[in-house]
């Protein structure tokens, strides 16, 4: 069975779905974000390297939507040129995420619940552009 989403892409729809999945999970981040600022898991002081300034829910916002689009434009381009786009995307997003697990280690200082709560951070994205991809982006 061919899982080929279309015959062409249908750039509109992809991206229309990467921003549903990107909105969701901007919404359980922020949620995560005010559960860990409220709990003291993520210090409001503490300052966030490259950024000057401490974590707040706006980053949480872009870190959310930004990937979910860039993950619609590689499902157009792998749809355009392979004959089993989902499956490609379905590995290279396995390999970005578990990437993905290294960066809040680089935080200086960041205590281990800010870590926890990044982690689950992006498993949210993760799993909103996988299932949403997954579930509505076939024909």
């Amino acid at each position: 069975m061919e899982t080929r989403i279309t015959s062409t892409p249908r750039v509109g729809r992809v991206l229309s779905l990467a921003a549903i999945a990107g909105s969701i999970s901007a919404i359980i981040n922020v949620l995560l974000f005010q559960i860990g600022l409220t709990t003291g898991a993520i210090p409001g002081d503490l300052i966030i390297p490259n950024a000057g300034e401490p974590l707040s829910a706006v980053p949480v916002i872009i870190a959310s939507i930004f990937p979910s689009l860039v993950a619609g434009v590689v499902l157009v381009i792998l749809n355009r040129f392979t004959k089993n786009p989902l499956r490609i995307f379905n590995s290279l997003a396995v390999v970005i995420f578990l990437l993905s697990f290294f960066s809040p280690f680089s935080i200086p200082n960041a205590p281990m619940g800010m870590v926890v709560i990044l982690e689950l951070m992006h498993i949210v994205v993760t799993g909103a552009v996988l299932y949403i991809f997954n579930r509505f982006a076939r024909s």
